[in-house]
C-alpha cells in the first residue's frame, strides 16, 4: 500500500494552501488544444483536450479532461467528472463520481467515491465509502472504511473498522487489527470487518473479530486470523474458510505482503 500512504503525505500542504488557487498549466502547445472553461451553477464546468492542475482552495469540477487531473486543495466536489488520464488529488472533505481512464490516487480526511476507474486504485482518509467499477489493483485505507465497489483485480484494504460490500476478484487481503489499551483491551469497536459481498478467490483476513453476513458469499480459500472464530450469519458457507486464532500477534507478522 506504499502508493497510499506516499499521497497521505502532501495533505499538509492542501491546508496551508486553502484560499488561494495556483495554475499550473501542462499543455505545452496550449494553441493546438482545445480548451473551454466556465461557471455553472457553483461548478468549474470543463472541456479540455489536455490535462488539468491546480493547488489550493475549494474546488467544484464538472466536465471532461483529456489528460491528466492534479489537485492539490481543500474541500473537492467533482460531480459527473470524465478524465481519460490519471488523477491524483489531495485535500479534505472529497467527492468524486464519473470515470477515470488510467490510475486514481486520491488522499482526504473524508472520501466519498462513486467512480469507474480504468487502471489501479489507491484511496487513503479518514473515512471512507467507495463505490464503482474498479478495473486494476486496488489499495485503500481508513479509520472507517464501507466499500460497495466491484473490483477485478484484487483489493489490499487496511482500517479500524471494515465494511466489505460489493464483491472482488482477484486476491483480496483485509487488515483491521485494532489497538489494545495498556491494560490490554481493544478500544471501542477498533479490529472488527463485516463481509456481505462476493469474494471469488479467497484471499486473507487479519482482524479482531470477523462477521460474515446472511447473504455473502465466499469462493476459494479465505485464510482468517483472528482473535475469536468467525461469526457466520444465515446460510453461508464455511467451506472455504480456515480459522486460525491470532492470539494477539501483529498482523504484519501473518498477512502476506
Amino acid at each position: 500500500m506504499r502508493r497510499v500512504f506516499l499521497t497521505t503525505a502532501i495533505l499538509a500542504a492542501a491546508t496551508a494552501l486553502a484560499g488561494c488557487v495556483i495554475v499550473v498549466s501542462d499543455d505545452g502547445e496550449e494553441g493546438k488544444l482545445r480548451h473551454s472553461e466556465h461557471s455553472l451553477n457553483g461548478y468549474t464546468m470543463l472541456d479540455r483536450e489536455g490535462g488539468y492542475s491546480r493547488i489550493g482552495g475549494d474546488m467544484n469540477l464538472r466536465g471532461h479532461i483529456g489528460g491528466d487531473l492534479s489537485l492539490v486543495s481543500g474541500d473537492v466536489d467533482a460531480s459527473q467528472l470524465v478524465v481519460d488520464g490519471d488523477v491524483s488529488i489531495a485535500g479534505g472533505n472529497i467527492q468524486y463520481v464519473g470515470e477515470i481512464g488510467g490510475d486514481a490516487s486520491v488522499a482526504g480526511g473524508h472520501i466519498d467515491w462513486n467512480a469507474n476507474v480504468g487502471r489501479e486504485l489507491s484511496l487513503a482518509a479518514g473515512s471512507l465509502t467507495v463505490r464503482g467499477q474498479i478495473s486494476g489493483r486496488a489499495s485503500i485505507a481508513a479509520a472507517d472504511l464501507t466499500s460497495e465497489a466491484d473490483y477485478a483485480r484484487g483489493l489490499r484494504a487496511q482500517g479500524s473498522e471494515i465494511h466489505l460490500g460489493g464483491s472482488v476478484s482477484g486476491p483480496l487481503q483485509l487488515v483491521s487489527a485494532g489497538d489494545r489499551h495498556h491494560n490490554r483491551s481493544y478500544r471501542n469497536n477498533q479490529g472488527r470487518i463485516e463481509i456481505a459481498g462476493i469474494v471469488n478467490d479467497g484471499g486473507q483476513v487479519c482482524t479482531r473479530t470477523l462477521t460474515i453476513l446472511s447473504g455473502a458469499r465466499i469462493s476459494g480459500d479465505l485464510q482468517v486470523w483472528a482473535e475469536s472464530a468467525p461469526v457466520i450469519e444465515g446460510d453461508v458457507s464455511a467451506a472455504n474458510i480456515t480459522y486460525l486464532a491470532r492470539d494477539g500477534r501483529d498482523c504484519d507478522d501473518l498477512i502476506d505482503d
